[in-house]
């Protein structure tokens, strides 16, 4: 927590109260609500309050008196999860790097579990809406006519060849490379109702 408090403060590691003060001054105007109503602006107000308020106590405990400090325990070293949380760039010294890249692997898994559980709440509470039978079943019909229109673009070709029209079914097989990308195209939306529609979601 001490290094991302210095790091959210936008500060030097270490650096003394009144610089960290000057910091937390600026992205306080720079972020208060009052004044910045950007999606994520309150959050990141937080966060700056939380580290400013870290860094106040942190100073103060290194500012007792010295019977005060020797009985209170030393400050923990921060985890590297606390350094690297927020860190998105690698860092520039290599042996630092596999600590960075395990927590961006940990931050990447919370975030996919994150998003997940966000999908299964908003497609179970879709499942209840009254238009989800129509909207799921309506999918399916477009579905089942480019399906039927693929294979008649194949099959075409094919019915003019067996009636002997020769040259009919020589300009028919133009149709069938496109009747090949409509199924495909119908495949692929057949995986996309699939996920939206949470098919393989079971019912709350």
């Amino acid at each position: 927590m001490l290094a991302e408090s210095y790091r959210i403060l936008q500060v030097p590691f270490g650096a003394q109260m009144p610089e960290v003060r000057r910091a937390y001054r600026q992205l306080v105007l720079q972020y208060h609500p009052d004044r910045n109503q950007a999606p994520g602006a309150q959050e990141i107000f937080l966060r700056v309050q939380a580290a400013y308020e870290y860094l106040q106590r942190f100073q103060e405990e290194l500012n007792a008196s010295p019977s005060s400090r020797t009985s209170a325990p030393p400050p923990k070293p921060p985890s590297d999860w606390e350094r690297y949380q927020y860190v998105y760039d690698p860092p520039a010294d290599p042996k630092e790097y596999n600590a960075w890249a395990a927590v961006a692997r940990e931050r990447a898994r919370r975030q996919k579990e994150k998003d997940y559980a966000a999908y299964v709440q908003r497609t179970q509470a879709m499942k209840l809406k009254w238009w989800y039978p129509l909207a799921r079943y309506s999918s399916y019909g477009i579905l089942t006519l480019g399906l039927m229109a693929g294979a008649a673009f194949i099959v075409i070709p094919l019915l003019f060849l067996v009636t002997g029209n020769f040259k009919a079914s020589l300009m028919g097989i133009l149709m069938v490379p496109m009747g090949i990308k409509i199924i495909q195209v119908m495949r692929d939306l057949r995986q996309d109702i699939r996920k939206h529609f949470g098919e393989d979601l079971s019912q709350p």
